[in-house]
């Protein structure tokens, strides 16, 4: 409750502080004028709502149903007035006093200040982009959704993104599924920034408009574009809120007097002997908790039911034809799910500072500067992961705590102890477990995870439109610096091993293991950096002549350096980039984009290739056969095909070269003599050269009935060949060590993406309901493969496809093992798995496997609902998808030998459960038949998620005003609420790490 208060108390402060410092700023303002007049469009309407900002935007007034408006300004001052679907217009301090109304020139359709959108090194109108291009804007997202995650706010908001960072779906591994992320123009990491911060996030989907990037966008590029201070609008964004996290699911472990039953089973299954004796598991069942022990690691007594969350973020901005600012500030505090020792007094802190600042020097020359810092601090108690203990200490293996009240009277080792748990405990242990996470907690010491960013960017911006008409010079250059480290005091501790009495629950001895020093000296390890340097020059024309000839273009040089700790080659990437633009009465649009690039991963005469693509678009509505169906406001076909060169995913350098690695030691002479052996780790490939991507994207978006319905789809085919590997399917086994890499591997994609978006309104309601959905597949067209059977190439199916045994049962008995294929995994028993022999070689092996699955689902989808009512705004996003296959195989689920016992394992075979068990006999020993990939353990992963629900409550305009605030809103915030799916116990299950959360907040936002 005290975050609670105190985030209240720092936004009640801040509006104090602020409204108060208006409030004597105006006392001390001597000379005013009142501005009464109207805002009227070009036909002389009124215009209702419009919004006039003076004084730079610290007076602001709104039009009424008659577009009229009144406003104390300083004499001096300029009026900014805006209104949607209008163009802003800039009145200066001398017309005020002239004017008697005040016009606004209604804004062209896709080609007003709200329609500009960020791409590649440069800005469009909605209207000119030829490319597959979405976007969010984030000002909008912030009217309805708080999130500050810009993976969270993303998801299920654009189609044809597959999560938060995989455009089309394209493979799922590492070399396939990489989005290039780019923050204002040049590559960085997005997880640091957060969405208070951000303007505009867009997708560049398409070859066409990702291409100027170079290599680095082969799987197409997510663009975050920051904000930026707006001339004569100052503004002053307070926000605070409080929350709640809690665990989505736990995991169910069995209680001692629960597992060691079936551990007797498990033994005497493998025709060993049982164990635990029945009166021993009774003790576990009635006895003392400390004697016999039955440790929950997921109990109320280590795990809170739900951790804290809370956040403050202050967002200042404003300026003047000559300088502009944006500043953001956030200190967001999580707490811990412990509930013991360190971890209940541990917290996360993050603090992030950003300054945006853009200059006008001249007439000519502009500069902008970013600095950004982001500290995070995490802590925690010291030594292993909790959660990796928790889903691996047996119940019974111990008592963490041993009560001293029980132990006999002047215990030397009690009376010499230097530590112990709030004086009624000692931590309790063996030889085995000479540490652990409960002790941990208490004793071992604190540790804190330091992570720190900088970022800077710097930008040079020359208008030389009075050299040639529609030319200007670009540049920027950025830094980023992320540095990890640990740091903490780790303290030695003892455990206790009872002895306890034969009569009575009292300990009659103790045996000590290691011993307690608290030393109190910090430690700093596990170090690790990350530096990144990016530049890129461009030289920009934009003209047009005659009105209907709109030709631009961009010759780019683009470069950046990537180096992290242990590597010492780094990773470099430059390109030249050349983009060429023709419009013709905003109908008929070309762009022809290319990259020349050059990768250090490849040999001299290798190293540059040209990546071309060609984009075209017909804006098909302003045809005159189009233009008069009263249904139809807009409608756009597309059209683009390239061909991209990338080094992406080479993982290493020097493979054009022979390279031979030192390989032991060889002796002669009766070992008199010796010296070290040299052997070929892989042979060279001078003809080695790029992997390459080819892609056709037909595309359409379009608005109808009068704008309501808004539509954006795509077809899309491409195909990543020459892909890099070593081809043993080439070559003979024996000449391995000599093998090249080269260009070999070949996979196809292919699907279509369609985004809906409906807005209606009836009376005070409106609503908006939009909808997008994705099919995706893959093939494999060509892959280094040896198999001996058909079935088992993955040539020809998706490359996702995932391979396993055809489970057919559990083995009956003795006669049933007799009668079936030889099982070649070790040896089997009744209750065991039995699979399918693909091939009828009587044997079941690695050649019996087939495809059984697809990892990733073909369908994916999201839906979003905004309703407002009056000062209500309720908003809603879901995501799912269909076709997946998921697999079970981590300990919680594939039990055998030494595993601890989870609830999964109850209906287990046994001679008297053969028809109804769902999972195998029970087995004290590696039990490698049964826990492998197939089809037993497989199952369909569809599902549908409820992402994020808020409801907001903006305060009326008459009631913010009279304490001196713009807008005051309050809002609730849910997300990750249900999950919607036959597997949902698999889905929220989180084993070894930490729950996954299901989040609950409240919060308040002013601005000034």
């Amino acid at each position: 409750m005290k975050i609670i208060y105190i985030n209240i108390l720092l936004v009640l402060s801040f509006a104090i502080v602020f409204s108060s410092t208006r409030v004597v700023a105006q006392k001390a303002e001597k000379e005013k004028i009142t501005i009464e007049s109207v805002v009227k469009d070009e036909a002389g309407n009124p215009i209702k709502g419009a919004i006039v900002y003076g004084n730079e935007g610290a007076v602001v007034a709104k039009t009424d149903a008659s577009g009229k408006f009144t406003i104390s300004v300083p004499e001096q001052t300029d009026l900014l007035i805006e209104a949607d679907n209008y163009e802003s217009v800039l009145f200066r301090a001398g017309e005020l006093k002239i004017l008697k109304e005040f016009k606004l020139k209604t804004t062209l359709f896709l080609y007003g200040e709200k329609d500009q959108v960020n791409v590649a090194f440069g800005k469009k109108k909605r209207g000119d982009i030829v490319n597959a291009v979405s976007v969010v804007n984030a000002r909008e997202v912030e009217k309805y959704s708080n999130s500050q995650s810009i993976a969270d706010a993303i998801i299920g908001q654009v189609p044809g993104l597959l999560g938060s960072n995989n455009i089309w779906a394209l493979g799922n591994s590492s070399q396939l599924a990489s989005t290039l992320t780019i923050v204002d123009g040049l590559p960085r990491d997005i997880s640091t920034i957060k969405m208070s911060e951000v303007e505009q996030i867009t997708f560049l989907k398409d070859l066409n408009s990702a291409i100027l990037f170079g290599s680095m966008a082969v799987n197409g590029v997510i663009m975050v574009t920051t904000k930026r201070g707006q001339a004569h609008k100052k503004e002053i964004k307070v926000m605070g809120y409080y929350g709640m996290s809690k665990p989505a699911a736990l995991p169910k472990y069995l209680s001692s007097a629960e597992f060691m039953p079936l551990y007797n089973e498990a033994r005497l299954n493998d025709g060993l002997t049982a164990p635990y004796s029945q009166t021993n598991i009774d003790n576990y069942t009635t006895g003392n908790k400390y004697r016999y022990p039955s440790v929950d690691y997921y109990s109320g007594e280590y795990i809170k039911s739900s951790r804290p969350f809370s956040s403050v973020i202050t967002e200042l901005s404003g300026g003047n034809d000559v300088a502009r600012y944006y500043a953001n500030l956030g200190w967001d505090q999580t707490g811990n799910i412990l509930n013991f020792g360190q971890g209940a007094r541990s917290h996360q802190n993050r603090f992030n500072v950003r300054g945006n600042v853009d200059l006008k020097i001249n007439d000519w020359v502009k500069s902008s500067i970013d600095v950004v810092g982001v500290f995070n601090n995490t802590g925690g108690p010291t030594g292993t992961s909790y959660f990796a203990s928790a889903a691996t200490n047996k119940p019974n293996l111990f008592a963490p705590l041993l009560p001293i009240d029980l132990v006999y009277p002047n215990n030397k080792l009690v009376l010499s102890r230097k530590n112990d748990v709030d004086g009624l405990y000692l931590l309790g242990g063996s030889t085995s477990y000479l540490t652990n996470p409960i002790a941990n907690g208490y004793a071992g010491g604190d540790n804190v995870n330091v992570q720190r960013t900088f970022s800077l960017n710097s930008r040079i911006d020359f208008d030389l439109n009075r050299i040639v008409k529609g030319l200007a010079f670009h540049t920027n250059v950025s830094f980023d610096l992320y540095t990890r480290f640990d740091q903490g005091i780790t303290n030695s501790y003892s455990v206790y091993n009872p002895t306890w009495s034969a009569t009575a629950d009292s300990i009659k001895a103790l045996t000590q293991y290691a011993s307690d020093a608290r030393p109190g000296t910090q430690n700093v390890s596990n170090g690790y950096y990350e530096r990144k340097f990016g530049f890129y020059a461009l030289l920009d024309y934009d003209r047009t002549f005659a009105d209907d000839h709109k030709i631009t273009g961009s010759l780019l040089f683009f470069g950046n350096r990537y180096n992290f700790q242990g590597s010492f080659q780094g990773n470099s990437n430059a390109n030249l980039g050349l983009r060429l633009n023709y419009a013709f009465k905003k109908k008929y649009l070309v762009d022809f984009s290319s990259a020349y690039a050059n990768s250090i991963k490849l040999s001299q005469e290798k190293r540059k290739a040209l990546s071309p693509s060609l984009g075209l678009a017909w804006m098909i509505s302003s045809e005159d056969f189009l233009s008069s169906v009263s249904a139809i406001d807009y409608l756009k076909l597309r059209v683009s095909a390239s061909k991209m060169n990338s080094d992406a995913g080479i993982d290493g350098f020097y493979y054009w070269e022979n390279v031979y690695v030192a390989s032991g030691n060889f002796s002669w002479n009766e070992g008199g003599q010796y010296n070290q052996g040299t052997t070929s780790s892989y042979g060279g490939n001078p003809g080695l050269t790029w992997e390459k991507r080819k892609e056709f994207n037909f595309g359409l978006e379009g608005m109808f009935f009068n704008r309501s319905l808004s539509l954006n789809g795509n077809v899309f085919t491409t195909q990543y060949y020459d892909q890099i590997t070593r081809p043993a399917s080439v070559y003979p086994s024996y000449y391995y060590a000599f093998l090249p890499y080269s260009n070999f591997d070949n996979i196809a994609y292919r699907g279509a993406e369609l985004g809906l978006s409906f807005n209606k309104s009836v009376g005070d309601i409106s609503f908006m309901i939009g909808a997008n959905i994705m099919y995706a597949t893959s093939e494999v067209m060509k892959k280094d493969e040896i198999y001996a059977f058909d079935y088992q190439y993955r040539k020809g199916k998706p490359f996702d496809a995932r391979f396993g045994l055809v489970a057919n049962g559990f083995f009956k008995d003795d006669a049933d093992i007799a009668s079936s294929p030889l099982q070649a995994f070790g040896p089997v028993r009744p209750g065991d798995i039995k699979y399918v022999d693909q091939n009828g070689d009587k044997a079941i092996d690695d050649n019996d496997q087939i495809q059984i699955g697809r990892s990733q689902a073909p369908f994916s989808y999201g839906l979003n609902l905004k309703v407002t009512w009056k000062n209500l705004i309720l908003f809603t996003r879901g995501t799912g998808r269909k076709g997946a296959d998921g697999m079970l195989s981590n300990n919680y689920y594939w039990v055998d030998g030494n595993d601890k016992y989870s609830e999964f394992i109850l209906n287990r075979w046994t001679p008297a459960t053969a028809n109804t068990a769902t999972f195998p006999r029970l087995s004290a020993n590696a039990n490698s038949n049964d826990f492998r990939s197939s089809t037993f353990w497989q199952y369909k992963d569809d599902y549908f998620t409820l992402d994020a629900l808020q409801l907001t409550y903006n305060m009326p305009d008459a009631i913010s005003g009279k304490v001196g605030m713009k807008n005051v809103s309050f809002f609730l915030n849910g997300s990750y609420l249900f999950t919607f799916s036959k597997v949902k116990s698999y889905r929220e299950l989180s084993i070894g790490n930490e729950p996954y959360y299901r989040s609950y907040s409240i919060g308040v936002k002013t601005v000034f």
